[in-house]
């Protein structure tokens, strides 16, 4: 819980109006540099212990409070690094004016200290195997600026939840080791990224502009005004546009870590604005030449920064380390959308687990909706011992409405042989379900195999599934939350033995998910069907799944004319442990058939003011070409086990898109509107 400060004046700035004593003042700015950290102290720790001739200096801030007395002192610094070391002022080696000034000191002070290292008295019995703990004797002492009472009242937030530092204090929250762990991370997996890239594939880092246009590529833009009367730059919701360009200026392979906008909800995994890492490749045939260029990305990350290897799922199901030295191989396993959807329910599926599901096809047939008339299980194998309960409760994550998008499943737990069969025949007498005339009981209770410990899930879905997750696959998510070390792949090693002994959160599992639909119907939406369990669609009207600059199957080409919601489109997503770390596609090099989608199939009417630039460029001679995007704070995030991106932005908006610490975004003069034409109203 948020502690609430008291109020304080100035909001704890000193008023002044005078200007600061000099001497006082410019000896802040007047002292030594840091000779060493405690990390470099500890790696090599002969060379400093109980030397009293090899100074060190130290700069930081005082990490706690300091406890000094009449002839011995102790203060806690926090280094440059985040890590701790003790002070120690004896009458020996530190003078009384050091005393005095060390006991004026507050936590988070910026100081310097000199000394020299010793080890700390122990008060163990010899047997300790721990490592030494040091502490610097404080020879000199310099506060080279002082931290006000806010600090002080943060000061055990700090050491016990730094996460509940009040988001306007980020400063004081990113000083504590977790979050310089996590921006550090994130500055060493940019520097990889960038090696691999270059050293290994040849590629060249180009940026592009910030200022771009507004173009209907999905989410709501952020808009620039220009002092031109009814002009207005788009923020680019991706370089998806320009790097295109890109492939027809002859550069054949770019990349950069950009800077992306959208004006969209926000939770968890979502920020304003963002970082990607963007890769396009010109004079590829098949979409397996950019995987094979990620994949090395993603290897090297966790393997050199996360120390983590990666893993597949192999042809039996098994999960296997992934052997690197095929360097132009893919190794992920590919997973059709269909199959991602049917087996688990969604297009970003956990393969952690090898929780999967079951159709019913074959004897029911679901009434509620004729869109909808795939009856699905999803079987939770031994989730409680009836042996010890007598009747088990359904975790409240799987009955509250909230959790679910749509349609809640009904979910039942088998606390005797009667479970087995009534569930159905209560969705028969609701006329929720009828039988087909293939039913067969005893086929049904010897395929399903449900027995006393198994908690099940029963649902619905289309025949081709556009609802994404499925309220299957939302309790698949669910259960591998609620249920963190159970229902999970074995793991073997490349002979096919097992491995008994690992870490679950330690896995590192990725996939190919391919050959999406390259339309979506656009979903109806209005007050009228707020309420609906059920989603609906105009079957008439198209959006692209991905962008409409993806390119169809080659095998699906005349479905475009025909019937554009069965052509497949050249998009590939890479999921990692159930996220969605990136998305690519080949893209449509030849103008007229993209000027056909635009136009015939998405009915973009104005698509020439609109994408007049791009199709001139692909007009040129431009090369086939194709790419893919990675969410680069997604990415660190998972590095560090976060399930928040803001953990590693430095300095993330709100839910509300407000940055706590500058106070924006602000209003602005009536003056500087009208040099924009804008009118505001409420």
């Amino acid at each position: 819980m948020l502690r609430i400060l008291p109020k304080i004046r100035y909001n704890g700035i000193r008023h002044y109006s005078k200007l600061p004593p000099k001497v006082s003042t410019l000896a802040k700015f007047d002292f030594p540099l840091a000779t060493h950290t405690v990390q470099s102290i500890n790696s090599d720790l002969d060379n400093y212990l109980n030397k009293q001739q090899t100074k060190i200096t130290l700069n930081g801030h005082i990490n706690r409070k300091s406890r000094i007395r009449p002839t011995l002192g102790f203060g806690f610094l926090r280094d440059t690094n985040g890590d701790e070391i003790q002070l120690l002022a004896t009458p020996d080696h530190t003078n009384s004016s050091i005393f005095e000034l060390m006991k004026k000191l507050t936590v988070e002070d910026s100081v310097s200290v000199t000394g020299f290292i010793q080890q700390k008295e122990s008060k163990s019995d010899g047997n300790d195997t721990q490592a030494v703990e040091l502490e610097l004797v404080v020879e000199d002492f310099q506060i080279l600026n002082s931290s006000n009472l806010e600090a002080a009242q943060l000061d055990k937030l700090k050491h016990n939840d730094p996460s509940q530092i009040p988001p306007q204090f980020r400063y004081l929250q990113l000083r504590t080791p977790y979050y310089q762990k996590a921006l550090r991370l994130r500055s060493q997996t940019a520097q990889l990224v960038r090696e691999t890239f270059i050293k290994n594939h040849g590629f060249t880092e180009i940026e592009t502009p910030l200022l771009f246009k507004s173009t209907p590529e999905g989410a709501r833009e952020f808009l620039v005004p220009t002092r031109a009367f009814n002009k207005f730059y788009a923020l680019p919701q991706s370089p998806q546009q320009y790097k295109q360009i890109l492939m027809s200026s002859g550069f054949t392979r770019y990349f950069q870590i950009a800077k992306c906008f959208r004006d969209e909800d926000l939770r968890s995994d979502r920020q304003p604005e963002f970082t990607q890492i963007d890769l396009e490749m010109s004079y590829i045939n098949n979409s397996d030449q950019v995987g094979v260029v990620v994949e090395d990305i993603i290897h090297n990350v966790w393997n050199k920064v996360a120390k983590k290897p990666t893993y597949k799922v192999n042809k039996n199901g098994y999960l296997e380390e992934i052997n690197h030295d095929q360097p132009n191989k893919l190794q992920f396993e590919k997973l059709n959308y269909i199959d991602a959807l049917t087996k688990y329910g969604i297009d970003k599926p956990d393969l952690r687990s090898n929780l999967s599901f079951t159709s019913l096809e074959s004897y029911f047939t679901a009434q509620e909706n004729k869109d909808f008339p795939v009856l699905e299980i999803c079987i939770l194998k031994q989730a409680f011992d009836p042996a010890t309960t007598k009747k088990f409760k359904i975790p409240k994550t799987f009955t509250d409405d909230h959790n679910f998008p749509s349609r809640r499943p009904y979910v039942w737990a088998v606390n005797g042989p009667q479970d087995v069969t009534s569930w159905y025949k209560k969705l028969l007498d609701a006329n929720i379900i009828s039988t087909t005339s293939s039913f067969d009981e005893s086929k049904l209770l010897a395929e399903l195999n449900l027995e006393p410990g198994d908690v099940f899930a029963v649902s619905t879905r289309s025949k081709f599934p556009y609802e994404n997750p499925t309220p299957l696959g939302k309790f698949r998510q669910l259960a591998v939350q609620e249920y963190p070390h159970r229902w999970q792949r074995p793991i073997v090693t490349e002979d096919g033995s097992l491995i008994d002994d690992y870490n679950y959160n330690d896995m590192v599992v990725g996939s190919w998910v391919v050959n999406f639909p390259l339309f979506n119907p656009i979903e109806i939406k209005s007050d009228e069907d707020k309420d609906s369990k059920y989603p609906q669609y105009d079957y008439t009207k198209y959006e692209s799944t991905h962008h409409p600059f993806t390119m169809a199957k080659i095998e699906d080409y005349e479905l475009l004319e025909s019937d554009p919601l069965k052509v497949r489109g050249e998009h590939y997503d890479l999921v990692i442990n159930g996220v969605e770390v990136g998305g690519g596609s080949r893209r449509i090099h030849d103008p007229a058939l993209q000027q056909y989608i635009f136009e015939e199939i998405l009915k973009i009417s104005n698509f020439q003011d609109l994408f007049g630039h791009l199709l001139k460029a692909l007009s040129m001679g431009c090369p086939p070409h194709a790419g893919l995007a990675l969410g680069f704070d997604r990415l660190c995030a998972m590095l560090i086990g976060s399930s928040s991106i803001r953990d590693t932005i430095a300095f993330p908006k709100n839910q509300s898109g407000v940055d706590p610490v500058v106070e924006s975004p602000t209003g602005v003069s009536e003056k500087a509107l009208n040099e924009y034409y804008i009118t505001t109203k409420q």
